[in-house]
């Protein structure tokens, strides 16, 4: 045991180094630093939204348009008698201006459909500069409303205005086993993508990036000659088979989580900086939705959530292994990885654009066959409930470890581990002379 645990700490060693670390700590960072720079923008943003409003009316029609901006958090600044280009012109004033043009007012009052115009001036094509503008489309939407109600109570005064404007009330419900909310199914679906859209994203990512750090190594090892000196060492094969992948595995269980922490701040901030003040409410609601149809996961379930992880990172590691010790060189590495890198894309775009279970028999075994398929499903199964699932997916991927650690094992036991080859590069033929 104390051989295994100081060849588990010298493997350890040689891949966490500071070339090895710096891009996780880097990329957390860097995530962290561009979420918190978007929602501090965000809030500056919200804070200081403002319009320039050209009234060209002048009656108390026009008088509630500004009122209603007002209303919806923008700072009016007033705009003489100029043409809207000549307005948007200066840049030191806002980019967006609205105009009520004359007989705004008396148009109501006929009865018939008054008209406002808006002018943005696009001075950037980020996501941020278009926020005003949505801000303002939603103003207007509300004043429209109740404008609307006015013109109703003005031709039937007895009328309801607000059932007449809108006769179909439509109560949606989601039923979730045996729990209800007087929800849509788009929110219900909104907030499980939300919650769920790290875990693949970080799994497929962290995945390549450790079956490239392991099979790079082995393959490194063989190009330098070094392996046969680990060979030699009074050590079981199996225990370095074993010791190379939980090492590459707890490097990329660091990663995972730097990853996760940054992904985390980066959208929290794109939240807060594009949603605004509707944000805080909408995740509130989200939260209250989740809690009512029970769509929270325990400890117990982030554990499992962990142990599905952790066993794919086993599976592509021993994987990565075995092909590292048939690469000819390092060089050979990155076209070897290429089909299991696409065997690894399959579930992973299947489980986010299709119902797997939807899909015919034979193609659902098919996916379910690969041990990849199986922590893209954990985090839904976890959702519905689906523990059994999720053990059974556990209970697989151990498996499939088993057997390949016992075939890498075989493999490092052969003296042709030294001298395998494979390739798919195509090598020249040499020419005879004088041929």
């Amino acid at each position: 045991m104390r051989r295994f645990i100081v060849l588990l700490r010298k493997e350890l060693k040689e891949l966490a180094t500071l070339q090895m670390l710096a891009p996780f700590a880097l990329t957390m960072l860097v995530f962290a630093l561009i979420g918190n720079i978007v929602g501090a923008q965000g809030a500056e943003a919200e804070r200081t939204r403002s319009l320039s409003m050209l009234d060209l009316d002048r009656t108390p029609a026009s008088a509630l348009v500004l009122e209603s901006v007002k209303q919806s958090g923008f700072t009016v600044v007033a705009a003489a008698g100029e043409e809207p280009r000549g307005v948007l012109a200066d840049e030191s004033r806002p980019a967006v201006l609205l105009v009520v043009p004359e007989g705004f007012g008396s148009a109501l009052e006929r009865g018939e459909r008054a008209e406002v115009q808006t002018y943005v001036a696009v001075r950037s094509f980020s996501l941020m500069g278009s926020r005003e503008s949505a801000a303002l489309a939603g103003a207007l939407a509300a004043l429209s409303q109740s404008l609307q109600e006015q013109l109703v109570v003005a031709v039937a005064p007895d009328a309801d205005a607000s059932v007449i404007a809108q006769p179909l009330a439509v109560q949606e419900h989601v039923v979730l086993g045996d729990r209800q909310a007087e929800v849509g199914v788009d929110a219900v679906m909104s907030f499980i993508t939300s919650q769920t859209i790290f875990v693949p994203i970080v799994f497929f990512v962290v995945i390549v990036f450790a079956a490239q750090m392991v099979a790079n190594a082995v393959a490194s090892e063989k190009e330098n000659k070094t392996l046969e000196t680990l060979l030699a060492m009074p050590v079981s094969r199996s225990a370095i088979v074993t010791t190379k992948m939980l090492a590459a595995a707890a490097i990329a269980l660091l990663s995972a989580g730097a990853y996760m922490v940054g992904m985390r701040y980066y959208m929290t901030g794109l939240t807060e900086g594009f949603g605004g003040s509707g944000a805080t409410a909408a995740q509130e609601a989200a939260a209250e939705m989740a809690r009512r149809l029970g769509l929270t996961l325990g400890a117990s379930d982030y554990v499992l959530l962990g142990l599905t992880l952790f066993f794919s990172i086993l599976v592509v590691l021993a994987i990565a292994l075995i092909i590292g010790a048939f690469a000819e060189n390092v060089k050979a590495v990155q076209s070897l990885l290429g089909p299991l890198m696409i065997l690894i894309m399959v579930p992973y775009f299947m489980a986010m654009f299709v119902d797997i279970n939807t899909l015919p028999t034979v193609a659902r075994l098919a996916l379910l066959a690969l041990p990849f398929t199986h922590p893209f499903l954990a985090a839904p199964n976890l959702f519905l409930g689906n523990v059994n699932a999720v053990l059974a997916g556990i209970a697989y991927q151990a498996v499939w470890f088993v057997a390949l650690v016992i075939a890498a094992a075989r493999i490092f036991s052969s003296d042709r581990l030294l001298t395998m080859r494979l390739s798919l590069s195509r090598k020249k033929r040499s020419t005879p002379v004088g041929a």
